[in-house]
Formats: structure tokens, sequence, C-alpha cells
């Protein structure tokens, strides 16, 4: 019954369905495989018991945004605060200082074919862009988006095929400011530059589905995995949408142990100005160590990626350097520090 309910909706779907943050779907990753395709979450958990990820957290940014907001913190803090930042601005004038902060908490469980999870979801993606301080945009431009969501995903499997779907409630909130020289020495901590100046706050339901077929018989076990995100495009009125794409895969594993992932997102191009380097990811990853290591390398945005991490029972801890493109569309590359702890 399950299984017909599904089909009936995917097929009244349009065939033009990111993920409520791209943080969630760029570097991808076992534990965020539902962001990109909610029917991969049969494969996340095979155990009946119910798992609890209790932290879910990663942190990206690039070494000159991580430089400048530890220069940053340093020049609040400072005695002579108008002259640090002063030198701080000057050495940073027009670059793109950008970073994503995100974490996942969840509760999941499979009982025979069918998966369910309810999990919440808090994302941080923003940047700074200093200038001379004399122009119309001041001494430096912040935006900042942030997202809260919750999320619930059911993932069906029969024989080959599973399907899931995703249905989140997301608050957006958006924050534009341009600082003058006089506000950045006022802010007394840090954290201000964090606070929400000149936010505008919206929410949106949005709907995930996706399908993974399992070819059977063949050694390279294949599995095709094809997603509509976003389905409808989530509407946060005055300040934007979360696009609707349509998404392919193909997982691959050739040997123990090994594995190897194609992923194509928004195949339709319902995105303005992409391109084929901005859509084509691919990941090769072997274990160790009873899958204790981890070791992966791939491409995304055309440069290669490169990552390292450690998993047990209770937690895992990995670092992954890429490169992306940040606001003004110019490569940088970044490193991300991501950490899960679950029982």
């Amino acid at each position: 019954m399950l299984k017909k309910i599904f089909i009936f909706l995917f097929t009244l779907t349009s065939i033009e369905a990111q993920s409520l943050s791209s943080t969630l779907t760029q570097r991808g990753g076992t534990h965020n495989a539902i962001f990109l395709n909610p029917a991969k979450l049969s494969s996340q958990n095979n155990n009946s018991e119910i798992k609890a990820n209790f932290i879910n957290t990663s942190l990206s940014l690039s070494h000159e945004s991580f430089t400048f907001l530890k220069e940053l913190k340093s020049a609040t803090s400072a005695s002579n605060k108008n002259q640090e930042i002063s030198q701080l601005l000057k050495k940073n004038i027009g670059n793109t200082l950008s970073f994503s902060v995100y974490n996942f908490s969840s509760l999941s469980q499979t009982q025979e074919n069918l998966s369910w999870s309810l999990g919440i979801a808090n994302t941080i993606d923003g940047y700074f862009i200093t200038h001379s301080g004399f122009g119309s945009k001041g001494a430096m431009e912040s935006f900042i988006e942030k997202y809260k969501a919750i999320i619930a995903t059911i993932s069906l499997r029969e024989e080959y095929i599973d399907y899931g779907i995703n249905i989140k409630a997301i608050e957006k909130t958006q924050s534009i400011h341009n600082y003058s020289i006089n506000e950045m020495i006022k802010n007394s901590t840090f954290s201000d530059y964090f606070d929400s100046k000149n936010r505008q706050k919206e929410s949106a339901l949005g709907v995930d589905m996706g399908v993974v077929y399992t070819l059977p018989n063949h050694t390279l076990n294949p599995k095709f995995s094809f997603s509509l995100l976003n389905i409808g495009n989530s509407s946060f009125q005055k300040i934007g949408s979360l696009p609707s794409t349509s998404n392919i895969g193909l997982l691959l594993i050739p040997y123990e142990n090994t594995s190897l992932q194609f992923d194509y997102i928004d195949l339709f191009k319902h995105q303005k100005n992409q391109h084929f380097e901005d859509a084509f990811k691919a990941d090769l990853s072997q274990s160790f160590l009873n899958e204790h290591i981890k070791l992966n390398t791939g491409i995304l945005y055309n440069t290669l990626s490169f990552g390292a991490e450690y998993q047990n029972s209770l937690f895992s801890l990995a670092l992954h350097t890429y490169k992306t493109k940040n606001y003004n569309q110019q490569k940088e590359r970044r490193y991300n520090l991501s950490i899960v702890v679950s029982w």
C-alpha cells in the first residue's frame, strides 16, 4: 500500500525537482545521505533497535577565512581595537571570507523493510567581504543565512528497490548588513557579528522523494539512484526559495571495502548559470581495519578532494578538503571537520 502511494505521488510530480543548505549535500557522506536521496535511509541503519545520532556537526571554511575570523575575534577584544580592525580590513580588502556550519541530530530505526528517521537540522552559511570603509558598502559586508528544520524520513525496501520520502518543516533567517568601522569598533564580542541584524525570517514546507535500484547478481554491485528535492520549490517569500532539482547517482562496489560513487545534481539545470563542473561529483572510498578507517578521494567542482575518517560504534571523526565556489563564483579550497556521536 505504501509503495502504491509513493509511486502515485512520484508520478504526479513534475520533473523540476539542493538540500535546505548546500552544506548538507556538497561533501555528502554516509551520515548525510538522506539529504540527497531519502531512499538511502535503508542502508544507513540495518539494526532493529532505535539509533540516536546525538551530534552530527561539521565546520567548513577556507584557510583564509579561518585566519580572518581568528584575527577578527582577537581584534574585537584588543585594547587598541581601532588600529587592529583597520589593519585587518586593509589586509583583506576585497576578499570573500565564507564559512558553513551544520548539525543534524536524529533518531532512526529499521524494522524489516521499513525504515524511519526523525531529525532536527541547524545550518549556517555566511560570508564577509571587507572594503576600505569609505564606500556605500561600508567597511565590511555581512551575509548570513540560517536554517532550522524538522525532517521526517520514511524509506521502504521491496526486493531490489528502495523508495524514500522526506517531509521538511523549515525556518529560514537571512541577515544582510554593511558594517561601518565605527560599528565594528563598538562590537564588544565576536558573537556580535553573528547576531541577526536587519534579519528577515520566513517558514516553508518541503518534500523530497527518491528511489534506489540495486542491480542483482552483478560483480560491481551497482546501485542506481534518482531523487527529486524540494518538489515544487520551497518558497520563503521575500528571501528566496530552495531550488527544485532532479538528481541521479551511481554507486559501484568493485571490491570488498571499496566504493565508487558518482552524483549529478540538478539534471535538468533549473538553477541559473550552472555548468557541468557545478553538478558532477565523484568519490572513491577505501575502508581499512574492519571499516574503522576510511580514506577517500574524488572530484568536486572539477578539482580533487581528499578525506580521511575514523569510525567506531560510538563516534566518527572526519577531515576533508575540497574546492567549492564562493559568493563571487570564485573557487576556494575549504577544509571540513566533522564529528558524529551516536548510540
